[in-house]
């Protein structure tokens, strides 16, 4: 009898970890399916966002991304990281976004001559919008989309 239960608690566990492993993989998979349509999002939004500045004499200073696969929403995000020159101003933008339907879930821009951002915008959903008043509000805001 002892033996029949140390038998079933085995099988039990190797249920576990197998159901945990194909979890696991399905999650890395999902996160590098998720890296190579980031990367094209990226150069898509960059050779769009060359188009609409290069015309308001606004140069790049340096822009960044790094992707995310959302495991609770089932979503591709992508946080896309700008600096650039306006005038003499330096700008610092930000965007948090599903990487394959481009919709924003935060935004972010500031100017380094303003005390305050000139928007900061925080999209739980559609129907949901917040503003908020630091960088730091609009880091939690993503951060907690980028840790799930």
């Amino acid at each position: 009898m002892q033996r029949l239960e140390s038998v079933r608690c085995a099988a039990a566990i190797g249920l576990c970890l197998m159901s945990w492993g194909l979890a696991h993989a399905q999650s890395l998979e999902r996160q590098d399916i998720c890296a190579v349509q980031a990367r094209k999002a990226y150069q898509e939004w960059q050779q769009d966002e060359w188009n609409q500045t290069r015309v308001r004499g606004v140069s790049r200073v340096s822009s960044e991304y790094r992707s995310h696969y959302n495991i609770k929403l089932q979503k591709c995000l992508i946080l896309i990281e700008l600096t650039s020159m306006v005038d003499k101003s330096t700008a610092n933008s930000a965007i948090l976004m599903d990487a394959y339907e481009r919709r924003p879930y935060a935004s972010y821009l500031s100017f380094s001559d303003k005390p305050t951002p000139m928007s900061c915008e925080l999209i739980p959903s559609l129907q949901q919008k917040k503003y908020c008043s630091t960088r730091e509000e609009f880091d939690a805001f993503v951060a907690s989309y980028l840790e799930e």
